[in-house]
C-alpha cells in the first residue's frame, strides 16, 4: 500500500508522515523538497520525496503520475497550508481552499476501494458567522470567478480574515465530496486542530499575543503536540474508522467549547 503525505517538511505533516511510514511505501510531498528530502532520510527505507505546490498543475500532476505507477493508494492526507501571519489573504485562500479542491479533484480517479483522505482544516473554521452568500461562493472554490464572487460580497480579506474562511471552506468540501468518494469505496474527511506547538503557531502567537490567552483559558490548558494530531488521523486513515467520512475532526483540546461567541476567534489559527 501506498500512503501520500502532502505538507511532510515541518510540524503536523512531518508528525503524519512518521505515523504512516511503517504501512507501507510512503510519498512525503512539500512546497519544499529540501525539507521532505530531510525527512524522507530520517523515516528510512521505502519513503520518496517529492516537491509539490498545491497551487502548481504541474507539480500536481507530476504527483499524481507517481500515484497512478504504483496503483494502490490508502491514505491521502494534505495537510499543507499558509497561516494568517505567512501571506496575504487572497494566497491564503489559494493555497487553503482552492489548492486543496485542485488536489481533491487531480486524486479522484486514483481512488479505490479502502483508500482514505484526510484534509487539514482547523478550530477557526467554527468561528466564522453564518452567512449564507459567503458559504455559497466557498462552495465552488475552483470557479473562475471565485474571488470576483468574495469581491461581490464586500468581503475584505485582509480584516475579515482569509483565514478562518479557507478552513471553513475545507470542511464544506470534504462534506460534499464524501457521496462521490464512497461511490469509490473510498473516504475523506477533515481533521480540525486547535494550537498547536509547530513552527507555523509559534509565528502566530509572535503576532497575535491573544493565543497565549485562548491557550490558558482552554479546559486543557495548554497547546496541542504534533503527534497528538497524527494519532488521530492514524485513527481515520484506519479500518478502526471504517464507517466514518464526510465528517471534521475537532482536535483543539475543548477551546471552541469555551471560547466566547462574540470573541474575535476569526484570528486564531492552527497549523
Amino acid at each position: 500500500m501506498t500512503n501520500v503525505v502532502i505538507g511532510a517538511g515541518s510540524g503536523m505533516g512531518t508528525a503524519v508522515a512518521q505515523v504512516l511510514s511503517p504501512r507501507g511505501h510512503l510519498i512525503v510531498a512539500d512546497l519544499s523538497l529540501e525539507s521532505v528530502q530531510v525527512v524522507a532520510k530520517d523515516l528510512g527505507a521505502d519513503v520518496e520525496a517529492l516537491a509539490c505546490d498545491i497551487t502548481d498543475n504541474a507539480q500536481i500532476e507530476a504527483l499524481m503520475g507517481r500515484i497512478a505507477e504504483l496503483d494502490d493508494l490508502e491514505a491521502f492526507v494534505i495537510s499543507a497550508g499558509l497561516s494568517g501571519s505567512m501571506a496575504p489573504g487572497r494566497r491564503i485562500l489559494e493555497v487553503n481552499l482552492i489548492g486543496v479542491a485542485r488536489v481533491l479533484a487531480a486524486v479522484e480517479p486514483h481512488l479505490r476501494p479502502g483508500s482514505v483522505g484526510i484534509c487539514f482544516a482547523s478550530m477557526s473554521g467554527y468561528r466564522v458567522p453564518n452567512n449564507h452568500e459567503l458559504l455559497a461562493v466557498l462552495d465552488d472554490p475552483l470557479s473562475d470567478k471565485f474571488f470576483d464572487n468574495l469581491d461581490a460580497l464586500g468581503f475584505d480579506l485582509e480584516v475579515r480574515g482569509a483565514y478562518p474562511v479557507s478552513k471553513l471552506g475545507v470542511h464544506r468540501l470534504v462534506r460534499r465530496l464524501a457521496p462521490a468518494w464512497g461511490a469509490r469505496g473510498a473516504r475523506i474527511m477533515s481533521v480540525s486542530p486547535g494550537i498547536n506547538d509547530t513552527p507555523m503557531n509559534r509565528l502566530d502567537e509572535q503576532n497575535n499575543p491573544i493565543m497565549a490567552d485562548f491557550v490558558k483559558s482552554g479546559p486543557l490548558g495548554r497547546r496541542g503536540r504534533p503527534e497528538e494530531v497524527a494519532s488521530v488521523v492514524d485513527f481515520l486513515t484506519s479500518d478502526g474508522a471504517s464507517f466514518m467520512t464526510g465528517s471534521d475532526v475537532l482536535i483543539d483540546g475543548g477551546m471552541v467549547a469555551v471560547i466566547p461567541e462574540d470573541s474575535t476567534g476569526g484570528s486564531v489559527r492552527a497549523g
